[in-house]
């Protein structure tokens, strides 16, 4: 699929073609480095796209994402212990809390707040646990998963 059918081009580069998986490896990849530089709101983002996408390509393969696997462990909770564990809420309000963050951070309606209330380092690192959550379901290597990992245990798990 073309990006951009009716565009002209500017001749600086010629088209690229690539895979969904390739561009959000690329995208959890920079995240990281986006973590790891202090540089959380941009890497919010990054990582929630590739969250997304993953997790569509993990659905298309008839495959469950890890939201849709951390809701079904919400369910059997909810089954076996008669609890209203996240109060009872239906799926979407869930997943539209889990994501509210990114979608804060890429969306504005006539209704939102101009300012926002967020944590941006725990809103970047859940995110991008979904992702490499994701990616290694899907059998995708991240190269910096190693340095996310290791930066979490020097500096948060001490």
């Amino acid at each position: 699929m073309n990006a951009s059918p009716n565009m002209t081009t500017q001749g600086f580069e010629d088209d690229t073609q690539i895979t969904k998986g390739e561009i959000a490896k690329i995208q959890l990849a920079e995240a990281i480095n986006l973590l790891l530089a202090g540089k959380y709101l941009c890497a919010i983002t990054l990582a929630g796209a590739a969250e997304e996408v993953l997790g569509r390509l993990l659905n298309q393969r008839g495959e469950i994402s890890v939201v849709e696997k951390s809701f079904q462990s919400i369910q059997n909770i909810r089954e076996k212990t008669g609890l209203s564990v996240m109060r009872g809420k239906p799926k979407n309000e869930i997943f539209n809390e889990w994501n509210s963050a990114r979608n804060t951070l890429k969306h504005h309606g006539k209704t939102n707040d101009e300012i926002v209330t967020i944590n941006l380092f725990d809103e970047t690192y859940w995110m991008i646990k979904r992702g490499l959550a994701n990616a290694e379901r899907l059998g995708i290597s991240i190269k910096n998963q190693i340095d996310f990992e290791n930066w979490i245990i020097v500096n948060i798990n001490m």
